[in-house]
């Protein structure tokens, strides 16, 4: 596969050797993120059978040009199929085009195809009715807002716009989700979208009311299950891949094209700096990076010095490298707006990197976040950028993201500065299955402050919902570790150990060592973070021992969720990013950070 732009949208191109074509219609939000690998190994396999595969970003998505909360992001969405079909006809030559989309690029498939129709049309698990869709995206918000800490929970709920996992509906947008209905819209067209279509929804028998319209028009419609879908719309540590359901729309798709035995031409790496994706604030490349062929979108900016501070972002658990609900672009544009550069790059066994080596890709949750791999990628990023020409780089992370980018720097000379936000942990967990790691999923110790201020927790507790001891559990092993922590503070015990910094486990010789390299370090933490409590236990309230060290601060916001799905703390910690950046030449603080950003007493 090799990347493509066109019109300033961002894309890969599977390659093919026939005369039948694919356009892949990713759905949106969160739900796109999640899916994203997915698909991706879906283009594979059609790619396989001898088929032209092009999936790409809408504008306002993922690596393409745009701004988010656009009024007119449903049409914009569905102006962009088009575009890429006739991109993807003039560039390859196909004759014979299928449109393919899941849940709501189902609904953009369809739109598009009733505008100009196309051979072959594939709706997986398709977005029919708007309302029960946003009913849905209720849902989700719901059950995410609920695993807020109070205060978080009610600075949310007072937002206006809808916020579902960090990506914002515009209100237009939302009303146009709303008003979809697959069913009407294929009853009032005048033409048939397509001459064939298959229908593959999560029920299995009966009648499929898309399946049925699509033959009054005279379309060859049939309509199969989707098996496991469920599994493949979770996050991306959660995730499976739905095989059965893939292998019916590729069989389906390619009938009886036999797999091809020879690998498709591809577009060396010296041709990717012709590509380019142009925005107000930035110039963006893809790249790649180092012997391990890693993918990146290296974002430049318009203004600003050249080969200044430079900010490489870490994948957030086994996310693409967009980010989150396109977080990571987000950061790296606003950064590019204030004239600092950054790579965001997928490790191997996510996103658009290639699969890690060996059996490394483990299917229980913390072996696909926390895989030494990613580790290892981060700090070839960070030599790729020094190789550019790069001095001051600083490795940036969220969540287990910020745990590579600690663990890298820890090892790479050439990383100057880390970033780390909501830290969850200085090592590798034990592993766990999902589900245990789901059922391990703790509030902070302020967070639990307030809880027993909510009548409703105490109801959950007397009806069982809610387990005590688990709580008491994790209090007492807090209160344990605190004391412990200040024995060996207090005696400098951990001073006595030989254990080499790159296997430094604790969070003492872990810090210690940063700050020998002179590495400037900034743990960056929501107030009710249970991250917090990790510092807290071991080096005092909101870190305060944390201040002996010269290369090492902390920055506690109020404001500040674990995934930075509000936009108060994702703008926090980008202008946090470019005072650091400003700073990048001081060899230690300058006495205007303080050891504590704006902080919750």
């Amino acid at each position: 596969m090799r990347p493509v732009v066109f019109g300033n949208r961002f894309g890969w191109l599977h390659a093919g050797t026939g005369k039948r074509g694919v356009v892949l219609c990713n759905t949106y939000g969160h739900e796109y993120v999640w899916t994203y690998s997915g698909m991706r190994q879906l283009a594979d396999a059609l790619s396989a059978r001898g088929i032209w595969v092009l999936r790409f970003d809408y504008r306002g998505t993922g690596d393409s040009a745009g701004a988010e909360l656009a009024p007119d992001q449903f049409e914009s969405s569905v102006d962009d199929i088009g575009a890429a079909v006739e991109w993807l006809k003039a560039s390859t030559r196909i004759e014979h085009v299928t449109l393919c989309g899941f849940r709501v690029g189902a609904a953009f498939a369809l739109a598009a195809a009733l505008r100009k129709p196309v051979d072959d049309l594939v709706l997986l698990a398709p977005v029919a009715s708007g309302r029960v869709y946003m009913r849905e995206l209720s849902i989700v918000r719901k059950t995410w807002l609920e695993l807020l800490a109070p205060p978080l929970r009610d600075m949310q709920q007072n937002d206006a716009q809808l916020n579902v996992l960090g990506q914002v509906y515009s209100d237009e947008f939302k009303h146009a989700l709303e008003a979809v209905d697959l069913v009407a819209s294929v009853n009032g067209a005048t033409m048939a979208p397509a001459r064939r279509a298959l229908i593959m929804n999560l029920k299995a028998g009966g009648k499929d009311p898309v399946c049925e319209a699509l033959c009054h028009k005279g379309v060859d419609a049939e309509a199969r299950p989707f098996e496991d879908l469920t599994g493949f719309i979770q996050e991306p540590a959660f995730n499976v891949l739905p095989r059965a359901a893939f292998d019916v729309a590729v069989q389906w798709i390619a009938g009886t094209a036999s797999p091809i035995t020879s690998e498709a031409p591809t577009l060396a790496a010296d041709d990717w700096p012709a590509l380019r994706i142009e925005t107000p604030e930035a110039i963006e490349r893809p790249v790649r990076i180092g012997d391990e062929s890693l993918f990146g979108i290296m974002c430049e900016p318009r203004t600003g010095p050249a080969r200044g501070p430079v900010f490489l972002i870490a994948n957030t658990s086994a996310s693409p490298h967009v980010g989150d609900s396109r977080l990571s672009v987000r950061i790296a544009r606003e950064l590019a707006r204030r004239g600092v550069a950054s790579l965001r790059f997928d490790a191997r066994g996510r996103g658009d990197s290639p699969a890690a080596p060996g059996d490394v890709q483990s299917d229980t949750a913390f072996g696909r976040i926390y895989n030494p791999i990613a580790t290892d990628d981060t700090a070839a990023a960070a030599r790729w950028l020094a190789r550019q020409g790069y001095k001051s780089i600083f490795s940036f992370g969220v969540c287990s993201g910020a745990y590579h980018a600690l663990k890298a720097a820890l090892v790479e000379d050439v990383i100057s500065g880390v970033i780390t936000v909501n830290l969850p942990t200085f090592k590798k967990p034990a592993d766990v299955t999902p589900d245990g790691l789901r059922q391990s999923t703790r509030n902070s110790m302020a967070g639990y402050a307030f809880s027993m201020l909510d009548p409703q927790k105490w109801k959950a507790i007397l009806r069982g919902e809610k387990h005590v001891a688990r709580v008491t559990r994790f209090v007492l092993g807090y209160m344990l570790t605190r004391a412990r922590s200040r024995v060996v503070d207090a005696l400098r015990l951990d001073r006595l150990s030989n254990t080499p910094p790159e296997m430094a486990t604790e969070p003492g010789p872990i810090i210690r060592a940063l700050d020998a390299r002179k590495v400037k370090t900034v743990l960056v933490y929501g107030a009710y973070d249970a991250g917090m409590d990790l510092i807290a236990a071991h080096f005092g309230k909101q870190g305060a021992r944390l201040s002996r060290f010269a290369s090492v601060r902390v920055a506690v916001f109020p404001d500040l969720d674990h995934s930075l799905f509000m936009t108060n703390g994702s703008a926090h910690v980008v202008a946090l990013c470019e005072r650091i950046a400003r700073e990048a030449h001081s060899p230690v603080f300058e006495q205007t950070f303080p050891a504590r950003e704006p902080a919750v007493s």
